[in-house]
């Protein structure tokens, strides 16, 4: 790979990593999630910095040419658009586990007699 790839695979790949990691402590995306996408992002960027690894994947792949430019484009956009769903997936989880653990609790207080609004035991 030319300078020039290496430098826009740094470019891509890098705030793509601390984006994710953000995602991750701000628990708008799974840890599981984080750990596939930074581990992806790791492996790719690896594969398309070191010339013997792109060399084999070409190789294995039966590719002609080892990194067609149109695709990195589709790539690119279509990483993106998984990440967003994955982030949409973790908010609805986490408000879905909110809404359960506060049913359980309202349940909780109604078979020992405690009204809904009034506050719990002291």
């Amino acid at each position: 790979m030319t300078g020039a790839g290496i430098i826009a695979a740094a470019v891509i790949g890098i705030p793509f990593l601390l984006w994710v990691v953000n995602l991750v402590r701000q628990d708008r995306l799974y840890a599981g999630y984080g750990v596939i996408f930074v581990f992806g992002t790791i492996v790719t960027m690896a594969v398309l910095v070191i010339p013997p690894l792109l060399n084999m994947v070409t190789e294995l792949s039966l590719a002609i040419l080892p990194v067609p430019s149109l695709s990195l484009i589709a790539i690119v956009i279509l990483t993106l658009l998984v990440v967003y769903v994955f982030i949409q997936i973790s908010v609805l989880s986490n408000r879905v586990m909110r809404l359960t653990q506060e049913l359980a609790i309202r349940n909780a207080r109604s078979e020992r007699g405690v009204e809904p609004g009034a506050p719990g035991p002291r």
